[in-house]
């Protein structure tokens, strides 16, 4: 579950860092392998803790609907 909320919340940060640069104007960079791989390990550790983990944990990650919508921009 740690490691869950430690990609979570990674990919977070990436998806505000994309937001940042579309609000001043800059270009998006592309997609990197590295971004790829945590959004399948996200994906990956959510499937094996579970709905009642995800849920357990969803307090620890502040994961409202703006941030689960900020996630989406990483996905290709």
């Amino acid at each position: 579950m740690l490691c869950y909320l430690r990609v979570h919340g990674e990919l977070a940060v990436r998806a505000k860092g994309i937001l940042l640069l579309r609000e001043s104007g800059l270009p998006e960079p592309p997609l990197d392998a590295q971004t790829r791989d945590r959004l399948a390990e996200l994906a990956h550790l959510e499937r094996a803790i579970g709905k009642s983990g995800v849920l357990a944990v969803r307090p620890l990650m502040m994961a409202t609907g703006k941030e689960i919508w900020q996630l989406t921009l990483l996905k290709p």
